[in-house]
C-alpha cells in the first residue's frame, strides 16, 4: 500500500504540472526561475552548514577518505549514467543557440561557466555531507538531506531541507515536460515523427499532443520501473545521440570542409568526449545488470525499422498513412488544435 501510495503521489503532481505546462506555459516558466532560486539556497545552506560543522573540528567522517572505494572499472559505466543524470541541462543551449549573439565567444563562456558553477556547487554539497554524515549512514538513507537536515538543524532542518529537494524535483520536472514535448513537436515537423505530434492548441498555443505523449510514456515507466533504474536508464539511452552528435562534428569537417560554421569546436573536445561515451556505453554490459542495459538497447532499435515502417513507409503502405491521418484528424477535433 506505500509502494501504491507513491506511485499515487508521483502521478498525481505530474499530471498537475503537465496541465500547468500545456495551460499555463507562462506561469511554468516564472515558477522555473523561482524553483531554480531555491535550488541555489538549498546548496548554499547545505554548504554553509557543512563547513560550519568542519569549523567545529568534526573531521572523523572525511578522515576515512576514499577507504573501501570500488575500484571495478565494470562498475564506473553505472556510476558515471547517475552522474551525467545529475549534469543534464548542459545541452539544452543547443535549443537556442541560433539565437545568442557571437555565438563564438559565448557560447564557450556560458558551457564553461555553467558547468564550472555547478560542478563546484555539487562538490561542496557532496564534502558537507561527507563532513556531517557517516558513510555507512548515507549508504543506507534514503533521503540523505532529510538525514543531514536533521543532524545539523534537527527537526526544522530536516522538513526544510526535504521540501527544498521536492521544489528542485518539480522545477526539473517542468523543463523536462516543457523541453522534451519541444523536441517531439519539432521532429514531426521535419517529417521524423507522425504528423499529429505537430498539432498546436488553438486556445493555449501549446503543442498539446506531444506534452500528452510524454505523459502517457513517463505514466508507463513510472509504473514499471523504480526512481534508480529510471535515472540510469534515461542517462544510458540518453547519452549515445549525444555521442553520434559529436561524432557528426568529424563527418561534417570531412564532407563539408567550406560550411559556414558560427561557432567551430576544436576537434580534440569531441574525440575526448566520443572515447568517454563509448566507456560510459560499454561497461554496463560488463556487470550482472547487462540484460537490462540490453532490453534498452532493443528498445532504442526498434525505432529504425519503426521509422522506416510508419515514416518513410519504406514498403509502400497505405496503412501507416491513413492511420496518421485519422489520428491528426480524431484529435484535431478532440483538443481543438491546429
Amino acid at each position: 500500500s506505500g509502494i501504491n501510495a507513491e506511485y499515487g503521489v508521483t502521478l498525481s503532481v505530474c499530471f498537475v504540472i503537465v496541465t500547468l505546462v500545456a495551460c499555463k506555459p507562462t506561469l511554468i516558466l516564472k515558477s522555473i526561475v523561482v524553483f531554480t532560486a531555491t535550488k541555489f539556497l538549498a546548496t548554499f545552506v547545505i554548504i554553509g552548514a557543512g563547513l560550519y560543522y568542519l569549523g567545529k573540528g568534526h573531521t572523523e567522517h572525511i578522515a576515512v577518505g576514499f577507504d573501501n572505494t570500488n575500484t571495478d572499472p565494470k562498475d564506473w559505466g553505472d556510476a558515471w549514467n547517475g552522474v551525467i543524470w545529475s549534469y543534464l541541462g548542459w545541452e539544452e543551449i543547443c535549443c537556442v543557440a541560433s539565437e545568442i549573439q557571437n555565438p563564438q565567444r559565448n557560447i564557450p563562456i556560458i558551457v564553461l561557466g555553467s558547468i564550472s558553477i555547478i560542478t563546484a556547487l555539487y562538490l561542496m554539497t557532496v564534502i558537507s555531507f561527507h563532513i556531517v554524515i557517516p558513510i555507512d549512514v548515507m549508504i543506507n538513507s534514503g533521503a540523505v538531506a532529510s538525514k543531514f537536515g536533521l543532524i545539523t538543524m534537527g527537526e526544522a532542518g530536516k522538513v526544510l531541507l526535504a521540501l527544498f529537494v521536492v521544489v528542485s524535483t518539480l522545477g526539473n520536472l517542468q523543463c523536462s515536460f516543457i523541453t522534451n514535448s519541444r523536441y517531439i513537436h519539432s521532429g514531426a515537423a521535419e517529417g521524423l515523427l507522425p504528423t499529429c505530434f505537430t498539432l498546436i492548441s488553438n486556445r493555449f498555443r501549446t503543442p498539446l499532443v506531444s506534452i500528452f505523449y510524454c505523459t502517457l510514456v513517463t505514466t508507463v515507466f513510472v509504473l514499471i520501473g523504480g526512481i534508480d533504474n529510471l535515472i540510469g536508464s534515461a542517462s544510458f539511452t540518453r547519452f549515445p545521440f549525444f555521442v553520434l552528435c559529436s561524432v557528426g562534428v568529424f563527418v561534417m569537417r570531412r564532407t563539408h570542409p567550406d560550411l559556414h560554421r558560427p561557432y567551430r569546436v576544436p576537434l580534440i573536445f569531441p574525440a575526448i568526449f566520443v572515447c568517454f561515451g563509448a566507456f560510459v556505453f560499454i561497461t554496463p554490459f560488463l556487470n550482472q545488470d547487462w540484460l537490462i542495459s540490453l532490453v534498452w538497447v532493443l528498445v532504442l532499435l526498434l525505432g529504425v525499422p519503426l521509422y522506416y515502417l510508419f515514416i518513410e513507409n519504406y514498403f509502400n503502405l497505405q496503412f501507416p498513412k491513413r492511420l496518421d491521418i485519422k489520428a491528426t484528424s480524431l484529435l484535431k477535433r478532440l483538443l481543438n488544435c491546429d
